[in-house]
């Protein structure tokens, strides 16, 4: 007798509040309704909704913090790509429609893994990684924690004003964020690309636990620099979905 695939447990949800973050990102939050997901941060859902009488699904990483188990946060961005979830979610999603998900993935943060934490971030690989902010800062842990993170201009920086205001309150996070195409947006942080100067420039340690999030020639280069500056390969963590 064959035995059926595992098919993680679909969870009923509300979207209660969608809110443009950035000119290409929207944040969408769901109610689920009473039941608890029980999520890691750094972990995805796969979204399932009814488009012209047949089922899509999309993956998406969750953003809010894990002490909340009954709601999550998603950030989504609009790209090129014409995935019809989120098309629709950016199009005609509203406040009410209610949707299914499930979770998925093994890319994430528990606390007693030991520090200092390295998240790197390119873009909307920022998602997993903000649960991860959020989950460290609420733990009240004095473990050492650098952000950093890559965008292409200054109005793109996701959940901005929320990172800034955790660091402000909380000494052990440091944010580190570099501009690629600043184009007509003032800025005068870091630019370019992260690179092994700006690692070294930011004083990261090889010794580290390293999450890594964004397309995969960013991970790629990323995973290569880290193992040329002495990381070992058991404290390099890596997600993509490209």
């Amino acid at each position: 007798m064959n035995k059926s695939p595992f098919r993680p447990m679909r969870i009923p949800a509300t979207i209660t509040r969608i809110a443009q973050r950035t000119p290409t990102i929207k944040s969408f939050d769901l109610d689920l309704g009473g039941h608890e997901l029980g999520f890691k941060p750094g972990q995805w859902v796969d979204f399932f909704v009814t488009l012209e009488g047949a089922e899509a699904i999309g993956g998406y990483s969750i953003t809010s913090s894990p002490s909340v188990q009954d709601s999550i946060g998603l950030a989504i961005k609009l790209d090129d790509s014409y995935h019809p979830v989120t098309n629709w979610l950016h199009k005609s999603a509203r406040v009410g429609d209610t949707v299914e998900i499930s979770l998925g993935g093994d890319f994430y943060y528990t606390a007693d893994m030991d520090g200092p934490i390295v998240l790197i971030a390119g873009g909307i690989g920022l998602t997993p990684l903000m649960s991860i902010v959020r989950a460290i800062d609420e733990s009240h842990d004095s473990t050492p924690t650098t952000l950093i993170y890559s965008v292409s201009a200054p109005s793109e920086i996701l959940f901005r004003s929320d990172l800034e205001a955790i660091a402000r309150c909380n000494p052990h996070i440091n944010l580190v964020f570099t501009i690629t195409r600043p184009g007509q947006e003032e800025w005068d942080g870091p630019m370019g690309r992260i690179d092994d100067d700006l690692l070294r420039e930011t004083g990261i340690s090889p010794d580290s636990l390293f999450f890594i999030c964004g397309p995969p020639e960013m991970i790629r280069d990323m995973i290569g620099i880290l193992v040329r500056r002495g990381a070992p390969g058991s404290r390099i963590k890596y997600e993509q979905w490209w």
